[in-house]
């Protein structure tokens, strides 16, 4: 039984030891937050909308019926006054009245009708606005894979922020490490009467600062993390553990990536789309002014006393043809496709930034690797010549300023480089964002 209980024990401390060693993967957050944000939810809606208005294009050249209903209540009876003075002569004219009132009807009016009615021929407005409305969805869906590839990059950008700032942390906290050390040498030097007490003096203010450079880091990690936190639809003061990574570097040519932007990019294609179904749209409101023929059969009951059949059946063929109406139709038809070329030069803008774009986040990439080239030798040198520099002061070779500038040194240099790692890292995802790969 003991041994059960220590056995329960210990698969649960393996357990918790590895859950709190695992460190989330840049696809695991991806996932996490696109499962998790209210911009792809709201375009989920809109998607949703643009299909039911596909539904009601499509319903709008099927058959309709309508069933209209009335009871009327009067407050008397409809009458006709009849004339009877041309009887009113000889021997009747004592018999026959002046006058005579007949009910025409009863103080109540029942009327129900039934009508199927199909259109047959718009003039191709039906058929303009179902290809709006297939297009204006095709624009939508567009839309949300935009949305995907920001979401995505955005939690590229608040990843990478929590790395460097818990990179950031841990050069701070070695930082002042190192210059306790250092404290505690000065100390010692200063008790044996090896230094002046503004020696002492100096290394506590350094201590300081390098203590106001923890908490800073501290509270820059937490911000981040709550920033991480919030895209993912967790708690912000959530635990957060991330694994850092290097990626390769881009090798594909400029040229390359302005074509592959111009094929993947959801914006442009979500632009083309809009313009398309403007275009169907001017169309359609262009086809109102042509003639409208479409068919119906329909039943009315009419009860009324004076009918000898009160349901009575019809089947009929309507035209409607807007001949002239001062150009209105003309005009609204003008208005969208006016719109429609708008979207077009928008998509011509939108062509040229994403070039810019391909072309800023290729330089950035550029930058940030040769950066890190220069970072990692500028380290190894900072090292060296700290060791130096605190060889020399034990020696009485060198002063507090020599050391503490090479302290300085070292811990800019830790920085410079794992800056240069994350914004290599961060250029590349950009780079396919800018060509609509993420």
């Amino acid at each position: 039984m003991k041994r059960t209980v220590f056995s329960l024990a210990w698969l649960a401390l393996a357990g918790a030891l590895s859950a709190t060693a695992y460190a989330e993967s840049l696809e695991d957050a991806w996932q996490a937050a696109l499962s998790a944000s209210h911009p792809l939810r709201a375009d989920h809606y809109r998607i949703e909308a643009a299909r039911e208005d596909v539904r009601a294009a499509e319903a709008a050249g099927r058959p309709k019926l309508d069933l209209q209903g009335s009871w009327t209540a009067l407050d008397d009876e409809p009458r006709a006054r009849v004339d009877l003075s041309p009887f009113r002569r000889g021997p009747l004219a004592a018999v026959v009245p002046g006058s005579l009132e007949v009910p025409l009807a009863d103080n109540s009016l029942a009327l129900a009708q039934a009508k199927v009615s199909l259109p047959v021929y718009t003039s191709g407005r039906l058929d303009a606005l179902r290809d709006a409305a297939r297009l204006a969805e095709a624009a939508t869906a567009h839309g949300t894979d935009r949305t995907r590839l920001d979401v995505k990059l955005q939690v590229a950008e608040t990843y990478f922020a929590v790395l460097r700032a818990q990179e950031a942390r841990q050069v701070a906290a070695q930082y002042l490490d190192s210059l306790t050390a250092y404290r505690r040498d000065v100390g010692n030097f200063h008790s044996q009467g090896l230094v002046p007490r503004g020696d002492v003096l100096g290394a506590d203010v350094a201590l300081a600062d390098a203590r106001q450079k923890v908490i800073a880091a501290d509270e820059a990690f937490r911000v981040a993390s709550a920033a991480y936190n919030r895209l993912l639809g967790r708690p912000f003061d959530q635990l957060v553990r991330l694994d850092g990574r290097s990626l390769p570097r881009e090798t594909r040519r400029y040229e390359d990536l302005v074509q592959l932007a111009g094929e993947r990019r959801p914006e442009l294609a979500a632009l083309s789309a809009r313009s398309q179904a403007l275009q169907a749209r001017s169309r359609s409101v262009r086809a109102e002014g042509g003639p409208q023929v479409g068919v119906f059969a329909s039943y009315q009951y009419l009860d009324h006393p004076a009918l000898v059949k009160k349901g009575i059946a019809a089947a009929g063929i309507g035209v409607e043809w807007a001949v002239f109406d001062s150009g209105l139709t003309r005009a609204r038809a003008a208005s969208v496709a006016r719109e429609a070329e708008a979207a077009q030069e928008e998509r011509d803008d939108a062509e040229s930034l994403i070039r810019l774009d391909v072309r800023q986040a290729l330089s950035q990439e550029n930058d940030a690797a040769e950066r890190l080239k220069v970072a990692e030798a500028a380290l190894a040198s900072a090292d060296e010549y700290l060791l130096i520099q605190r060889d020399r002061y034990a020696n009485g070779l060198a002063s507090q300023t020599e050391v503490l500038t090479a302290e300085a040194r070292r811990a800019e240099s830790r920085r410079n480089l794992f800056n240069a790692r994350y914004d290599h890292a961060l250029a590349v995802y950009r780079i396919r964002r800018a060509t609509g790969e993420l």
